[in-house]
């Protein structure tokens, strides 16, 4: 797991997400089985599952689009699978979210501004691209922007949605490319207070595991360094003080 700071000020935890011994039939045996984990609101939660249709079924239990064989997912305390569904927003899931790689990049931006109860005319959509520098993309397809762009535009999208407390990402790795991007915008878009899960395969997780500790020594020791430096500065500063001489 991955932790952003949250702001101890917010109010009550409607967004922290529960899966509570989760199973998922599938036509032979399940797809998924006895999944527990907890996503904390104002934290990105990464989820190690295989790859595939196992993650599509866990993202798909995980907002209430779906039947569980057994165990339960609330958010915020809520279960039912209206809540669930208005409150998650399942991004670039496989045959179920994820956009067709032939539509243009414009046409994905608008349907997802739809979505998301935001303008979706032309000029808004024009506005979107210029903001993310991708006026000179938005005639091509989808599928010739880079993975890690697309997936980065998905869950700034995603989290749009007025009503979503919940982002659940499902197999970035699948389209290759550096995982960079996205997991900046997934511990950006955490620190909003948002509940972001990502579903992502053992291998994947355990790299993104890495580069969390590698960035949370690094936050420490230029919290160190500031520290000293300050500690310095008032020790200078009390020397200095010290020799002028007395009135």
């Amino acid at each position: 797991m991955m932790t952003s700071e949250k702001d101890s000020n917010r109010g009550p935890d409607v967004r922290t997400v529960v899966v509570d011994d989760v199973s998922v039939a599938g036509t032979h045996e399940p797809f998924v089985e006895h999944v527990s984990f907890t996503a904390p609101a104002g934290e990105f939660t990464v989820v190690a599952t295989d790859p595939g249709i196992p993650q599509v079924a866990l993202a798909l239990a995980i907002g209430g689009r779906v039947e569980l064989l057994r165990g339960r997912v609330s958010i915020g305390g809520g279960a039912g699978l209206a809540d669930l569904q208005l409150r998650t927003r399942l991004v670039d899931v496989a045959d179920v979210t994820a956009p067709e790689d032939a539509i243009a990049v414009r046409a994905v931006v608008q349907e997802e501004l739809a979505l998301a109860e935001r303008p979706a005319s032309r000029a808004a959509v024009a506005a979107f691209l210029a903001e993310h520098d991708l006026t000179d993309h938005a005639g091509r397809p989808w599928e010739q922007l880079p993975p890690d762009v697309r997936t980065s535009l998905l869950l700034e999208l995603g989290a749009l949605h007025p009503q979503v407390r919940v982002l659940v990402l499902a197999g970035p790795e699948r389209h290759g490319g550096d995982h960079a991007a996205w997991f900046d915008t997934c511990q950006r878009l955490a620190g909003t207070g948002l509940a972001v899960v990502v579903l992502t395969t053992a291998a994947t997780a355990a790299a993104l595991a890495t580069e969390a500790a590698t960035d949370a020594d690094a936050h420490a020791a230029i919290d160190a360094a500031t520290d000293a430096a300050t500690t310095d500065a008032t020790t200078s500063t009390d020397t200095t003080l010290a020799k002028e001489p007395s009135a």
